[in-house]
């Protein structure tokens, strides 16, 4: 299990949990579609802080302190 912030970008990776995120950030992944056992798409990472992801036909742009709490 890693990272979200260690994949690179292209790499399809299946969410394996998210702990430690707050109420408010947990519950718009979720709405975007993504939770454990999600499939997503890491579009983006250039190791800025700032990952772009793709769940379904939904972009995402997540910052490192909160891509740090998903592991795939």
């Amino acid at each position: 299990m890693q990272m979200l912030t260690d994949m690179p970008n292209n790499t399809v990776c299946t969410v394996k949990w998210m702990l430690g995120l707050p109420q408010e950030t947990d519950q718009e992944l979720r709405e975007w579609e993504i939770c454990q056992g999600s499939e997503i798409r890491v579009i983006q990472n250039n190791g800025d802080g700032l990952l772009i992801i793709g769940a379904g036909s939904h972009r995402i742009a997540l910052g490192a302190d909160t891509a740090c709490h998903i592991r795939v």
